[in-house]
This record gives C-alpha cells, sequence and structure tokens, in this order.
C-alpha cells in the first residue's frame, strides 16, 4: 500500500480512533488501527475496542491499495510532531509502515489485518434494524452536553455508567444519574423528520465519542439501531489545520454497543411535593458557590443554604482553614431554611444551564432539590442534600 495525505487529516483522524483503541488489553491487535486503501482518492481509518467501532474515510491520493494494522498512539505520537504538510505512507511486504515527510523518515512495527476484529456494520448480522432515521446534530449535542455529567464514573455499576436515550416519536430525552443526582434534558423534533420510538442504554464511554465527533457538525445526522448497537452516521466536516487554514473532512461512523441492563427508574425521583420556590440568577449563584466551597473540607464537601424571605446565606466550615459566607439576593417568600448540598453538583448544573435565572423546589432538609430553568421545561435535574 501507497497513499499521500495531509498530516493535519491523518492526525485528527488517528487522534480519534486511538481514543478508541484499548491501550490496556490482553488482546494486542485492540491497540492498534486498520488503514486501508481501496479506491484512488481515499483510506478508511477504523478501530474497536469490541464495545465502540469508530471509522472514517480521509481524502487520500492512493498510488496502491491494502491494509495494516498499525499501532494507534505510536502513529499519534509521531504524527502530532511532524511539520503540516503532505505525509506519504507506504507498506512494505513485512508489514514495515513507513512514514516519510521531506527529510523525515519514520518506519514503524505493522501488521496483518487478517487477526482484527470486524467492525460492527448495520444489515450484515440479520438482527432488526429499525431503518435509519435523520436527526439534527444540535439536538443530540444539546441532549449529551446537558445530562452527560451526571453518569456514574462507576463502570461496575452499568445501569448507572450508561445514559437513557428514549424517543416517542416526537420528543427525544436523554436521562443520566449516579445516584446522589438526576438529570433530564429533552428536545422536540420536526414531525417531518421520520424519527422512530426506542429505549435503550448508550454507555458512557460511547457517549464520550459520540460528543466528539460530533464537534462542528451542523446539519443532520443518521441513527440506526440494530440489537446490539446503535450507529450514527456524522457527515462530513471541513477540519482547521495549522495556520487555520482549512484542508479536509472526514465521513465517520460510530457503532455503539448498547448496555443491557435496567436504568433507575428516574420518574419517581422527582419530587412532586416541594413547595417552597426559590428564584436566583444563575451566574450571582454560581459565582458565590465556588467563592465559598473552595474552603469546603475535600472529605465531606458541604456547602451550607439558609434560606429566608428575599436572602440566601452561603457558607462553608473547613476546620483546618476557616469559615466562609457569602449572602445574595433572591426571589423567597417561605420561612428561614437551612440545607446543605455537595457544591459541585449545583454547579456541574449551572454550568449547562443557557438562562439567566434557575429556579430551585425545596421540600425538607434531606428532600432532593429540583433545579429548573426560568421559563424552559425542557431541562430538570434533581440533587440529593447532604445532612447537616
Amino acid at each position: 500500500m501507497k497513499l499521500r495525505v495531509h498530516r493535519d487529516t491523518l492526525l485528527y483522524a488517528v487522534q480519534r480512533v486511538q481514543a478508541v483503541a484499548e491501550r490496556r488489553t490482553s488482546l494486542q491487535i485492540l491497540s492498534s488501527f486498520l488503514l486501508e486503501a481501496k479506491d484512488a482518492t481515499s483510506a478508511r481509518i477504523a478501530a474497536t475496542n469490541l464495545q465502540i467501532g469508530l471509522e472514517m474515510a480521509v481524502p487520500a491520493e492512493v498510488d496502491q491499495g491494502g491494509v495494516v494494522a498499525v499501532g494507534a498512539r505510536t502513529l499519534f505520537e509521531i504524527l502530532r510532531n511532524f511539520p503540516p504538510g503532505q505525509i506519504e505512507l507506504e507498506i512494505d511486504e513485512q508489514y514495515w509502515v513507513h512514514v516519510r515527510s521531506g527529510r523525515i523518515h519514520f518506519r514503524i512495527v505493522g501488521a496483518s489485518a487478517e487477526g482484527y476484529p470486524d467492525l460492527p456494520q448495520p444489515g450484515k448480522r440479520g438482527a432488526e434494524t429499525t431503518g435509519a432515521a435523520v436527526l439534527p446534530a444540535e439536538t443530540l449535542r444539546n441532549l449529551i452536553e446537558r445530562t452527560i455529567f451526571s453518569i456514574s464514573p462507576d463502570e461496575t455499576r452499568l445501569h448507572l455508567n450508561s445514559a437513557l436515550f428514549q424517543g416517542d416519536g416526537k420528543v427525544l430525552r436523554m436521562v443520566t444519574t449516579d445516584g446522589h443526582r438526576m438529570t433530564c434534558f429533552e428536545e422536540t423534533v420536526d414531525v417531518d423528520k421520520r424519527f422512530y420510538r426506542h429505549d435503550v442504554l448508550i454507555p458512557a464511554r460511547g457517549l464520550t465519542e459520540l460528543r466528539k465527533v460530533l464537534e462542528g457538525v451542523q446539519g443532520d445526522l443518521q441513527v440506526m439501531f440494530e440489537t446490539p448497537y446503535v450507529f450514527f452516521d456524522v457527515p462530513a466536516v471541513a477540519k482547521q489545520g495549522v495556520g487555520g487554514a482549512e484542508h479536509a473532512t472526514q465521513n465517520v461512523r460510530l457503532a455503539i454497543k448498547l448496555v443491557d441492563a435496567t436504568f433507575p427508574p428516574y420518574r419517581q425521583v422527582i419530587p412532586r411535593d416541594n413547595k417552597k420556590l426559590v428564584g436566583i440568577g444563575r451566574d450571582v449563584f454560581a459565582s458565590a458557590l465556588r467563592r465559598i466551597s473552595s474552603i469546603s473540607p475535600s472529605r465531606t464537601p458541604t456547602t451550607r443554604l439558609r434560606l429566608e424571605a428575599g436572602k440566601m446565606k452561603i457558607s462553608s466550615d473547613n476546620p483546618d482553614i476557616g469559615i466562609g459566607e457569602e449572602d445574595i439576593d433572591i426571589q423567597y417568600e417561605g420561612e428561614a431554611f437551612d440545607i446543605g448540598f455537595n457544591a459541585r453538583y449545583l454547579l456541574d448544573i449551572l454550568d449547562v444551564v443557557t438562562g439567566e435565572n434557575i429556579q430551585l423546589n425545596l421540600g425538607g432538609s434531606l428532600d432532593g432539590c429540583v433545579v429548573r430553568e426560568e421559563n424552559d421545561e425542557r431541562f430538570l435535574a434533581v440533587v440529593m442534600p447532604i445532612r447537616i
């Protein structure tokens, strides 16, 4: 195989696939990716860790076709230090990968692609397929950005280390929880867009990769469910290389193996009887929380909120450092009330809220707090308090 490709184009693609390739695995081949050339104008770059498959087509000048397995991390580290411009790749009969640019020449170990696992492809396994549906990239991006922060990092708890992705034909919903907080965001889909009904769990790692491939994507993408996978076909996106010049595009297919588990009954977590309603400016609240929580003990990061008519006192007490307090104006007409939170959980929510004001719906000092955006019913979060 012999081809020429722009350094920035190849670097971007390898950076994406090396995030999917397994670095610590008993199957050494999974730490590599496939580089394949079948036609004269493009090359295919693909990787899988048996849970996620990622492949993309990159423009290239191909003199001779072929396929090889290349160490993903190795090639990425080499390419990131190359100067911008054309790079020549050549694979010899012993699967050595020659990488050349001007007077630079690397020869790195490659391997036959015969032992590389097949990447998931829709329609190949005879499973039931929903058919490709069109979804605005911005809609999917919003669903992910507004909820991904509250996924549990514990990979042994599959039902929490994933996002619930639901569709009822008109409304798309994504829900995440780590057991201490829950976040839900909904988007209405244009009825002219042919969509489907689904109720699936997307693993956290897959959602992270989807978030990456959606960067900068405008317009629509295609989504297809085929048990046990979901496929996302993302259209070509112009990328800026060194110096800011747009030079290449990537077509991406991401396959994610769905989680076979039962998501918690999240609707039962949403308090229905919280009577204490508080209105707060997002930026004022976030700034005060960051200041006061900066001295919170790391083991018990409790920040106390004391509500009084028209005022909230935010305080934190650390025996090793001292006490921090700040008063802010709020809209509240109820009785005086104290409640404690992990400020990080509240700040995560405030970081994804887009409106100027938020509403807190509070019950007792140990009841979950419902957080909403003012005049926007699409977003809802529940945060459990800390006993004070």
